[in-house]
């Protein structure tokens, strides 16, 4: 009867005060692999506010003052329409960047604080 071979587990090291695999983040080819992994979800992020995706990075918008909100449709398109409106198409307007986390309401000026999620 043929038994199978065992195979021991790699053995850890200990780096900076954590064990982890030979090969692990300390690997300069996995550190490189992580960047350009980074560097490609920025980009394909970019991309999908490009064509007006919702990105899920931040609360959806509401004016205060105006009513003007933001909402996200089945298909994920980032819309806005005002906050009473029987009518829930898309009028076109985006609230713009106004600071680190701050926006102005297209619509009337407001400045409105944004959560990031």
């Amino acid at each position: 009867m043929k038994t199978e071979a065992h195979t021991k587990p790699r053995k850890r090291e200990k780096v900076g005060g954590h064990s982890c695999r030979p090969g692990g983040l300390e690997n300069q080819l996995s550190v490189g692999g992580l960047r350009d992994l980074a560097r490609h979800l920025a980009q394909v992020k970019q991309r999908a506010e490009a064509l007006g995706l919702f990105t899920d990075d931040l609360e959806l918008l509401e004016c205060p003052d105006c009513g003007l909100l933001e909402d996200v449709t089945a298909e994920g398109l980032l819309v806005t329409y005002p906050k009473d409106s029987a009518d829930l198409r898309d009028c076109g307007l985006r609230f713009r960047p106004d600071g680190k986390a701050s926006f102005a309401c297209p619509k009337c000026g407001t400045r409105i604080k944004a959560v990031i999620l």
